[in-house]
This record gives structure tokens, C-alpha cells and sequence, in this order.
């Protein structure tokens, strides 16, 4: 039974001719057996909810003498994928039904049991993004994300090259190595060190050296530091992963000093714009991608996903475009346009359709119960806050992702899994389920992402899970992906600092190529969901929303704070350091135990494709098991009890 199914899903994605030729992307294709060769058809899916596909295929089964005998038949799989190799897996296969038009119940039997016979034990792997793209019946639906907030976040244009400096509200300020002479500021992703002995702070950022009385004063260039602060941000360097673009060289950057979360564009002088298609012209003169529309004269620019626009770059003020009300243009720049990335933003587009698509892909794996493992520590007691329009509360004081029900009941989810305990303080054990009330958390909690963590299954060993794009920080707005929710959290500051997801995923915009494009070791971005950068004991910073190849990617999302950090121990106190390499594409893959791969399930195909001469070029099969045939005129055949027959119905539509 298996067998014969699964060749089935593997079809699903081979029936779009443009397939990869290394899919071998043929139509139909074939297996022999026991004297037999059986052939199937496109198939149609009928229902995908969860990762449970069922869908209907016909098919023939031919024994080299008689004529091939036309059947339908009706199954359904488990399907399981591994998103970064563009892979998906069909298994745990249930035949459903089996239809024959031409031969007797009796006959019909046999043959049935003869491909279950055949079918048990086989194991199929096939393209997963031409998987999805066949579904006909995959609906990309956002309601979890109509809530989003997308005010503009305070956006500043300067003329000369400036860096912004974040400060998550007042600095707060650790010691280091227990000395009260030298503190650091903890809630910015900036090397910033405030100095007892000359009540100074200074910054560190590339090969350049600031200094300000206050941090969200006026931050000024100097020389050379004290050489006690200039140890401590070697020392700081050592720790930290290399990135790409830090600068070294050229004239140093104006600061500017920011306590919100907030973007800077920049043009070198007065803008300069020069057209590109129609009526949107392009700032020429600027690192950003900014688009001038002369019909409305707004500006506009993209940040995290979403569109902001203005008629006056340094006065403002902005305000928020709603996709749909995009000049009409966006849409129609060419795909050969320099600027045709924006597209991928822009409602109706393929490149938009194409990245709700892979948002919406869930990355799936099997956890084994008896070997996934969590542990959430806390700054203290647990601390829990009630989540707005539910009886559940979450945990603030942490950096995992911690809920409780009213009756004390805990569930955490720890890298894609969820677990649960009778207590904040554990012992956590694999879950197979979670509250009924998880998908009511409004966007406005921080918690809100692990409403895209889901479970599909489970027995007495293993249970199925998965997450999609919105664990990351990803989401479908009216037709587009956006990055953050837009609300602002509010980070957590006692024993330790811990810092709240970011609500926009600072640094999420384009970058030209050429113009200044200054950036420190520090990004933009900020917030437990981004990267290491400057490592402190509780954690780090770093990298924020970056572009995938095909412009924003799901694999590049800065996710929430459950993961991360997890794997990663950073003690600067005592010089001890132990990083865990993080997988962007996979975060299963960071699992030490517990987790079974899709990589690992079989991956033998035994069908072969095939061009067939003296068939049907193509079989199709309807809701009711009727079978139709399309000639190589184009014109539809119907099989009745005198064989096939011309008919005008288009079972297609």
C-alpha cells in the first residue's frame, strides 16, 4: 500500500513542467512488480491541514497482455520536510479507497491487494517548494497576524554618514570582573563603558573611539581611549564572532543617540533622484533604498517588511502604507529592474506569492520523548505577567518562552518543541500538547511567535511537531511578509538584564552597494532574537533581519529568545567561553538529542519516469472516481461501460 502512495506524492510535485530537470520532472511515471506495470497520473489533493495531506490520483495497472485496467484511488500521508534542503517526506501512508470502473468487485479486489502487497514498506522523497507550489488547495492564511502593529517606528534622515547608538530606555550599568571603577551598559548592542574614575562613556565601534558625558548626549570622536577601556574591548573582541562589515577606515560617523527603537536613512547631502520606471524615481545618493513616487511626491521606504512614506525626508512626518495602496507601479517594475527586490513586498506579485509560500512551509521533525531535554533558569523567583484576553501568564524574567495556566500547569518551547512541567522550575518533559487558549495571544505579548510552533501528532514514543515563519518573527500582512511584530516590550532589568524581542527587527532594510553605508561591529539590531554580538554574561546582540537570495528569507529571520541562546555559555567574569554553532535554517538542527531529522527518513524511489507512446497522455480522475482522459489534441475523453468516450465536460474546472 505504501508504495503505490507515496509514488503518488512524489508526482504531486513533477506536475508542473518547469520542475528542476534534477527532479527528473516527467509525466507519468511507472513501477513493474510481479509481472505488472503500473502507471500513475497527476495527482489532485483534496485536503492539507496540519501536515496531513489526502488527495486522489488515477492509475493503470497493465499485465503485458490484457488492456491496462483504469482505477482510482484515495490516500492520505504524513508529510515531513526539511526546509533548508528543499526536501519533503511522505510516510506513515493509509489507502483510503480504490475505484474501478471496468472490472467486478471480485476483480477489483485483487488488485487492490495487490498493491498494498507491493506498497508496504516503501519510503519517498520529492521537491518541497514545487510540493507546495502544486497544492491547489493550500490557502496561505494570516489571521493570526492581523493584529500586527505597524506604526512608524521614529525614523531620523541624516545628510553625512551617522550610525545610530540604541539604549534600551536608561543605560544600566554591570561591572565588570566585580571592579566598581568600570562599568558597561548592558542594554545596547554597542560596546559602550562608563568610567568611575572620569565619569565618562565611551564607545567602541570599528577602529574609531567615542566619548560622552552623558549616552544620549552628544557623543564625540576621539584618538585613543584610556588604556585601561581600550583592554577591555580587546578583550570584549576576542569573545565575539568576526562580522563582514565592520569598518575600519575612513572618517569616523556622527552618532546619533537613540533610546526607541528607531531607523536612520541617509543621503549624502540633498537627495539626488534619478527615474527607474514611470513615475518612481530612486535616491541615488543614499546607502537605503528610498523610491520617490512624482506622481503623489511621498517618499518611500521599506523597513522589516513594511512601507513607510513622507513628502519631506527630515521633517516627516511618516506614516504607515497598507500594501494594497501602493502606487500601482511598484508592482510592474520589471524583474531585470536593479530595484526589482521591492517586488517581493509588494502585494500580487510572484516574488511576494513566492515568500508567503515559504513563510508558510512548516520545518517539521520527530522528537523522541525519552531524549528531548530542556532546562529554563530565571533572575530569581519565576516572574509571570498575565497575557492580555486569557487566562495564561508568561514568564518575564527569563530568557525562554515560559507559560502558565491557571492551574499552575507550565509549558515552555525550547528550540521548536514543546514541553511542559507542573512548575516553572521543571522537571520538563516532552509535551504532546498545549494550552487551548494559545492562539489567542494577541501580537502585543512577547510570547505571541509560539503560536507558530505546532504539533501534529504524537504516540507513546515520538511526537511530530513543526514551526512556520511566525516562531521567527515573520509574518503575512495583506499579501506580504513583515519582520516583528511592531510592538514595543519591555525588557526585563534586575539581577540581570535581559532584553525583550525586538518589534521591528531593526536593520531590516535594503542597502545599496554604493554611497556610505557605515556601519560598527554592533547592528542595528537589538533584543534576545537577534545574534551574538557584544557578548555580556546574560547574552549579547547582533545581527539583525537580513536579506536571504531572493530578497527577505525565512532561513535569515532573527528568531526569539528561546533559541539563540541556547547552546551558548559566555561568562567575560572569568574568561570562559563555549560557543555552539547555530543553524539558521534548521533550528532542530541544534538540538544535541532528541530530535529525529526528515534528512534521516528513506529516501528510495522506485518509480522510474517514463514517456509513453500508446497511453493516455494524461489521466485524471474527479471527486467521484470518474475517469477522464486528455488526447494529444487537447480534447477530454470520459470512460464509460463502451470505453472512452468524447465529452464536453473540463473535469478541471
Amino acid at each position: 500500500m505504501r508504495f503505490i502512495i507515496q509514488i503518488l506524492f512524489v508526482f504531486i510535485t513533477f506536475s508542473n513542467p518547469a520542475v528542476c530537470q534534477d527532479d527528473m520532472a516527467y509525466w507519468p511515471k511507472q513501477a513493474e512488480f510481479d509481472g505488472y506495470v503500473m502507471t500513475i497520473y497527476t495527482p489532485e489533493p483534496e485536503k492539507f491541514e496540519n501536515n496531513i495531506l489526502e488527495t486522489r490520483a488515477a492509475f493503470s495497472v497493465y499485465d503485458g497482455q490484457h488492456l491496462p485496467l483504469f482505477g482510482a484511488m484515495w490516500f492520505r500521508c504524513r508529510v515531513q520536510t526539511n526546509v533548508s534542503a528543499n526536501v519533503v517526506h511522505f510516510t506513515d501512508i493509509q489507502l483510503m479507497n480504490v475505484n474501478f470502473q471496468q472490472i467486478t468487485a471480485d476483480k477489483a479486489g485483487q488488485v487492490r491487494e495487490l498493491i498494498e502487497n507491493q506498497a508496504a514498506e516503501w519510503h519517498f522523497n520529492s521537491n518541497l517548494k514545487q510540493f507546495y507550489a502544486n497544492l491547489k488547495s493550500l490557502q496561505i492564511r494570516d489571521e493570526f497576524s492581523a493584529n500586527l502593529q505597524n506604526s512608524p517606528p521614529v525614523i531620523l534622515y541624516s545628510k553625512v554618514p551617522a550610525v545610530l547608538v540604541y539604549i534600551d530606555g536608561a543605560p544600566v550599568l554591570h561591572n565588570f570582573g566585580g571592579s566598581e571603577l568600570y562599568q558597561y551598559v548592558v542594554n545596547t548592542p554597542h560596546f559602550i563603558v562608563h568610567s568611575s574614575s572620569d565619569k565618562q562613556y565611551y564607545l567602541h565601534g570599528g577602529n574609531w573611539w567615542y566619548v560622552a558625558s552623558e549616552p544620549s548626549g552628544t557623543w564625540k570622536f576621539i584618538e585613543t581611549p584610556p588604556a585601561a577601556v581600550k583592554q577591555l574591548a580587546d578583550q570584549s573582541k576576542e569573545l565575539r564572532p568576526e562580522k563582514s562589515n565592520e569598518i575600519s577606515s575612513g572618517a569616523p560617523p556622527k552618532l546619533i543617540s537613540v533610546r526607541e527603537p528607531a531607523e536612520l536613512i541617509q543621503t549624502q547631502g540633498e537627495p539626488e533622484i534619478s527615474q527607474i520606471y514611470e513615475n518612481l524615481f530612486t535616491v541615488t545618493n543614499s546607502p537605503d533604498e528610498i523610491i520617490f513616487d512624482s506622481y503623489t511626491d511621498y517618499y518611500y521606504i521599506l523597513i522589516s517588511g513594511r512601507w513607510y512614506k513622507t513628502k519631506n525626508l527630515e521633517r516627516g512626518p511618516w506614516s504607515f502604507s497598507e500594501p494594497e495602496d501602493l502606487p500601482e507601479a511598484f508592482g510592474n517594475i520589471p524583474p531585470s529592474s536593479p530595484l526589482a527586490h521591492i517586488r517581493l513586498s509588494v502585494p500580487g506579485t510572484p516574488e511576494a506569492e513566492s515568500a508567503a509560500l515559504d513563510n508558510g512551509i512548516p520545518q517539521t521533525a520527530v522528537v523522541l520523548r525519552a531524549k528531548a531535554r530542556m532546562d529554563i533558569t530565571y533572575d530569581g523567583e519565576p516572574v509571570f505577567q498575565e497575557v492580555t484576553g486569557t487566562s495564561l501568564k508568561y514568564a518575564v524574567n527569563t530568557m525562554g518562552s515560559v507559560l502558565q495556566t491557571n492551574e499552575g500547569t507550565c509549558y515552555a518551547v525550547d528550540q521548536g518543541v514543546w514541553f511542559t512541567a507542573d512548575n516553572p522550575m521543571g522537571p520538563w518533559q516532552v509535551s504532546d500538547h498545549y494550552p487551548e487558549e494559545l492562539k489567542r495571544i494577541p501580537p502585543g505579548c512577547p510570547v505571541y511567535n509560539l503560536k507558530y510552533v505546532y504539533i501534529y501528532d504524537f504516540n507513546e514514543e515520538h511526537v511530530f511537531v513543526g514551526y512556520t515563519g511566525g516562531y521567527l518573527g515573520a509574518f503575512l500582512y495583506h499579501g506580504v511578509v513583515v519582520y516583528g511584530t511592531g510592538y514595543k516590550y519591555k525588557s526585563w532589568n534586575g539581577d540581570k538584564y535581559i532584553p525583550a524581542p525586538n518589534a521591528y527587527t531593526q536593520g531590516a532594510k535594503k542597502k545599496k552597494g554604493n554611497g556610505p553605508n557605515i556601519s560598527f561591529y554592533a547592528s542595528a539590531g537589538y533584543g534576545p532574537m537577534m545574534g551574538p554580538g557584544f557578548y555580556g554574561p546574560y547574552g549579547g546582540y547582533g545581527m539583525g533581519m537580513g536579506y536571504g537570495g531572493y530578497g527577505y528569507g525565512m532561513n535569515n529571520q532573527a528568531a526569539y529568545n528561546q533559541y539563540y541562546y541556547a547552546g551558548q555559555t559566555v561568562t567575560i567574569d572569568h574568561d570562559v567561553v563555549e560557543e555552539k554553532p547555530i543553524d539558521l535554517n534548521n533550528i532542530y538542527n541544534n538540538r544535541k538529542e532528541g530530535i529525529v531529522i526528515t534528512e534521516t527518513v528513506q529516501r528510495n524511489d522506485p518509480m522510474k519516469p517514463v514517456i509513453l507512446e500508446h497511453t493516455p497522455d494524461d489521466l485524471y480522475t474527479d471527486k467521484d472516481g470518474k475517469m477522464y482522459q486528455l488526447d494529444r489534441q487537447g480534447n477530454w475523453l470520459e470512460l464509460t461501460a463502451d470505453g472512452w468516450q468524447a465529452t464536453t465536460a473540463n473535469p478541471r474546472q
